[in-house]
């Protein structure tokens, strides 16, 4: 009897959690699900670790260093339920991404278009630089959060460091060709009454942490397996997914336009806090 009750518990769950999944990308077209390469991963990585490194290094104008912000590495856990929201084709966030082993930040980007002929390839770089850009915005010593600074305070959350990100290309009767990314964070930044990080020089070493080799200025959380060096690309800016990168950021980038990728497109950025 106990067993029928656990397995009828069991399906239960199941049920529920189809349910939820279910009818993927309903009203519109699925072009692209996922099929992020071990490069756009390695990019992905880059992306948000060069970010950290600039702040962490007290290189972005009206925001301190920081004497322990974590380097960031990939989670295929939380690019798994990146991907399965990603796949619904809707711009709000899941309430049922959190894992076992803690609660799960999320930031979302959607960008579309009328043109017909879209490239399926996703640009992670630009909409991570656009989360970034919130920075113009964002007070660092002021209590609590604004609205529109949440992407950024998650960007650069101290405690933060693991990512998994999905995407999904789609077809919208309403809006065009649409392009939807979702990236989940662990642990979970953005929590109500903390600041994102401890104020400083670098200190890793202070801190139980051994200093980035990679990304100089954050600290290296030992044991996290990383993407290998069959994950390195390149850029009309040099290589990247070695050993040394540079930071791209700096307080000069930070007070430029944000770019557009081509005419007749729109970028709507989403957020959610956790607290």
């Amino acid at each position: 009897m106990e067993q029928l009750l656990q397995l009828t518990l069991l399906l239960a769950c199941a049920t529920t959690s189809l349910a939820y999944y279910q009818q993927a990308c309903a009203g519109k077209t699925l072009l692209r699900s996922g099929g992020l390469t071990c490069q756009d991963r390695q990019a992905i990585i880059d992306a948000h670790n060069q970010a950290r490194q600039s702040v962490a290094q007290g290189k972005v104008s009206g925001q301190p260093g920081a004497s322990k912000m974590l380097e960031m590495a990939w989670d295929e856990q939380l690019a798994q339920v990146a991907q399965r929201w990603a796949d619904k084709c809707i711009l709000a966030h899941d309430k049922s991404r959190h894992v076992a082993r803690f609660p799960v930040g999320q930031n979302i980007a959607a960008t579309w278009t009328t043109r017909k002929k879209v490239s399926p390839e996703p640009d992670f770089a630009t909409q991570v630089t656009g989360w970034f850009n919130e920075v113009r915005s964002f007070a660092f010593y002021s209590t609590g959060f604004t609205k529109g600074t949440g992407h950024y305070s998650q960007l650069v959350w101290g405690d933060t460091y693991l990512v998994g990100c999905g995407y999904t290309h789609y077809y919208d009767p309403s809006r065009g060709n649409t392009k939807l990314y979702v990236c989940n964070y662990g642990p979970a930044g953005n929590v109500l009454g903390a600041r994102p990080y401890q104020v400083g020089s670098p200190s890793c070493a202070s801190q139980g942490f051994a200093a980035s080799t990679r990304y100089p200025g954050l600290c290296e959380v030992t044991g996290v397996p990383r993407l290998g060096t069959s994950c390195s690309y390149s850029t009309p800016f040099g290589n990247y997914g070695t050993s040394s990168i540079s930071s791209s950021y700096s307080s000069s980038y930070t007070n430029q336009p944000y770019p557009t990728q081509y005419p007749h497109t729109s970028t709507q950025y989403i957020q959610q806090y956790y607290g």
